[in-house]
């Protein structure tokens, strides 16, 4: 079981790096396009939002890969301390923590995406809304115009990933397996 996760797991983490790449170059592009805009007196006013929506992906997608890397800023003054014993103890908990975290934002997620009232209501967003004074479905981008439902679906996804990521680095620890993420930044 830990194997097939552990292939799960290295897979996201690869189509992850894609997807930074692939939105790092996006970020540098849009900014070039709005300095080039801007200074030919034809501002792009949706290039600015798509550019920090497109870095507040990366940061999340980072976020998720980061942990399945074991990367994370530590503080590591009491880990010092510790006999070795204790501090694969505390590596294990903080691996739960991190795992347990997770769960709690996806569950969250679930929440406030609310898809039984969504779809108790017929997929009536109008309904959704009056029903749940939740208006995630309605609230459109300020420049781009979508629903910003679709720019937030990251939140979900990278939970779901995360928690696969952290549980996956709990099983390794708690089963004394070496980590199987490969070294991709």
């Amino acid at each position: 079981m830990l194997a097939f996760l552990q292939k799960i797991s290295g897979g996201i983490l690869k189509f992850e790096k894609m997807v930074l790449i692939f939105l790092a170059a996006a970020v540098t592009g849009l900014i070039l396009l709005n300095v080039v805009t801007r200074s030919v007196d034809f501002a792009l006013y949706w290039v600015d939002e798509l550019a920090i929506y497109s870095m507040i992906w990366m940061v999340l997608i980072g976020a998720s890969m980061i942990v399945r890397l074991r990367k994370g800023i530590a503080v590591t003054i009491l880990e010092e301390m510790l006999s070795q014993k204790m501090k694969n103890r505390m590596a294990l908990v903080v691996d739960f923590v991190v795992f347990a975290f997770a769960l709690v934002l996806l569950w969250m997620c679930y929440l406030w995406y609310d898809p039984v009232t969504l779809v108790s209501v017929g997929f009536d967003l109008a309904e959704f809304s009056a029903d749940s004074f939740n208006f995630i479905y309605e609230e459109p981008t300020n420049t781009l115009g979508i629903p910003k439902f679709w720019i937030w679906l990251i939140v979900p996804v990278i939970s779901l990933t995360m928690a696969l990521h952290a549980l996956v680095n709990f099983l390794e620890r708690l089963f004394h397996k070496p980590t199987t993420a490969p070294e991709i930044i």
